[in-house]
C-alpha cells in the first residue's frame, strides 16, 4: 500500500510540476497590444415615394403611373432592389396586367412586364441588384397597364391590385441562389445581367 502511495505521490507532483511549466510558457506576453480603432461604414440610402397609386375600377385601357427616387447619402456604392411589398394582384390573365420601370441613372425594364400573380400579399422583387454610386440619385418612373385587346377579358373582373412600393438591400448573390433554384431572372438588372 506504501508503494502505491509513493507512486500516486510522484506522478501526482510529476503532473502538477508540468502543468506550472505550461501555464509559465504559455501565459508569458512580451510587447505592449497595438490600439484597435473600428468604425462602422456610413451609409444612408434615402427612399423617396411621392404618390400612392389608388385603382379603384381598373379596366381595359387602365393606366397609371408614380415616381420615387432612391438617393445615397453615403460615399460608398450601395446594392438595393426594387420590391412591391404586400403584393395583392389576383387577376388571372396573363399580357393584360404589366408595369414598366424607367429611370434617368437607375433600372430600366426592357419594355412592360407582367406583374407577379399573388393571391396573399407578398414581398415581390422587381427589380435585383441595382447599383447607385456614392453621392447619386436615381429617379424612376413606375407605370402601370391593362391592355386593351379583342380577347376575353372578364375573368378579370372584379379582381384586386394592391402593394406599396420599397427598396431593400441586393446583393449579387441573390441573382446566384435563384439561378441555382431554376428560377427565371431574365428580368433582373444591375450586374446581374453577366451573371451566368
Amino acid at each position: 500500500m506504501k508503494k502505491k502511495y509513493i507512486i500516486f505521490t510522484v506522478v501526482s507532483i510529476l503532473i502538477l510540476s508540468l502543468g506550472v511549466s505550461l501555464a509559465y510558457w504559455t501565459a508569458r506576453i512580451q510587447g505592449e497590444g497595438t490600439p484597435m480603432t473600428f468604425r462602422a461604414a456610413d451609409l444612408r440610402i434615402v427612399f423617396t415615394d411621392t404618390a400612392t397609386i389608388e385603382a379603384n375600377a381598373i379596366e381595359p385601357g387602365w393606366k397609371q403611373s408614380k415616381t420615387f427616387t432612391v438617393k445615397n447619402e453615403s460615399d460608398s456604392e450601395y446594392k438595393y432592389n426594387i420590391v412591391m411589398k404586400d403584393l395583392l394582384n389576383t387577376f388571372v390573365t396573363e399580357g393584360f396586367l404589366q408595369y414598366k420601370i424607367t429611370s434617368d441613372s437607375g433600372y430600366n425594364t426592357s419594355g412592360y412586364l407582367d406583374i407577379p400573380k399573388s393571391s396573399t400579399p407578398t414581398d415581390t422583387t422587381l427589380a435585383f441588384s441595382i447599383s447607385i454610386a456614392g453621392g447619386a440619385t436615381q429617379e424612376y418612373t413606375i407605370e402601370f397597364i391593362y391592355k386593351t385587346t379583342e380577347e376575353d377579358q372578364t375573368p378579370d373582373m372584379g379582381k384586386k391590385l394592391s402593394g406599396m412600393l420599397a427598396i431593400k438591400e441586393g446583393t449579387i448573390e441573390t441573382i446566384k441562389n435563384l439561378k441555382e433554384h431554376g428560377i427565371k431572372t431574365s428580368m433582373f438588372t444591375g450586374d446581374s445581367k453577366n451573371i451566368a
